[in-house]
């Protein structure tokens, strides 16, 4: 599944980015929003089927797959790339001659991983958690719904701050890491269903402006020909957080306790904000060298 993703989401972010290059924050948020559609309705879907059959389950995701693999070939392949747009980061056989943005978009994607590590979570050590706490599946599947669906709904209400912060996409991903780190300081009292819901609703705000601003950035940092090439370093930076994120949250629930796991990922969240702010470090020290040349 992850190489699969591997390969679909670079290529999707390269491809939006390429048919909708004055989209801006807008065109990746596009993408970011039919994700959420489908995670409003999945979980949703997959608490009624695991209730009659969990088995069922893997066959309603292939079908879902199928549906997939028609839309794509029926439409997609009247879209295209420019020949020189390369969406696969181990492809790409050119060399870095703007070293500046590429440096920048590497510092603010150590971020962007560190948030997905905690975020990971949620799917793997806080699941078993809810259900050890007697929460049922279809309740936990809910939450996902819940974040699907506010994703949407919270779109009119995001909209004039995300405005004001157009052109302030560091600002717009700092806000986006401190309501992270104060829904993760929430779920870690949480020992109730309502408490749950209420994290996952500040984890939701907080991945509103997270995630469609770092595909947004490293579209402006990418020389052009390079697009795909950036898109696919911030996947392959999620892909990392979320391949250790399980791994090391599970060794810390089970060497120090559920609380101690909480209170690592919420400090973890918290240096994000370091690669967030230092980022823009190179572009600037890059000016600067060119002033003065």
């Amino acid at each position: 599944l992850g190489f699969s993703g591997g390969i679909i989401f670079p290529s999707m972010y390269a491809l939006v980015g390429s048919v909708w290059p004055e989209g801006g924050r807008k065109a990746f948020n596009a993408i970011y929003l039919s994700q959420n559609l489908g995670v409003a309705l999945g979980p949703a879907v997959a608490g009624l089927v695991a209730d009659h059959n969990i088995n069922n389950i893997f066959l309603a995701n292939l079908l879902t797959y199928v549906l997939f693999l028609v839309v794509a070939g029926v439409y997609y392949r009247k879209m295209g790339l420019a020949p020189n747009i390369n969406a696969s980061v181990l492809k790409s056989s050119k060399k870095i001659k703007q070293k500046a943005p590429f440096y920048a978009l590497l510092i603010v994607t150590i971020g962007y991983m560190f948030t997905w590590v905690a975020y990971v979570q949620w799917t793997s050590t806080i699941s078993t958690h809810v259900l050890d706490l007697g929460i049922t599946l279809k309740q936990y599947s809910l939450l996902w719904t819940i974040n699907g669906g506010l994703i949407l709904a919270a779109q009119p209400l995001i909209k004039p701050i995300i405005n004001r912060l157009e052109h302030k996409i560091k600002t717009q991903m700092i806000l986006g890491i401190a309501i992270f780190m104060a829904s993760f300081v929430v779920v870690s009292y949480a020992e109730d269903y309502t408490m749950f819901i209420v994290a996952m609703v500040i984890l939701t705000l907080g991945e509103v402006f997270i995630w469609p601003a770092v595909p947004t950035l490293a579209g402006q940092l990418a020389p052009k020909g390079r697009e795909g090439f950036y898109q696919g370093i911030v996947n392959s930076m999620a892909t990392i957080g979320r391949m250790i994120g399980p791994l090391a949250g599970g060794i810390l629930v089970d060497v120090y306790g559920i609380q101690a796991m909480f209170f690592v990922l919420t400090l973890l969240i918290g240096l994000a904000i370091i690669p967030t702010l230092l980022y823009d470090r190179p572009l600037k020290k890059a000016e600067l060298e060119k002033e003065v040349i």
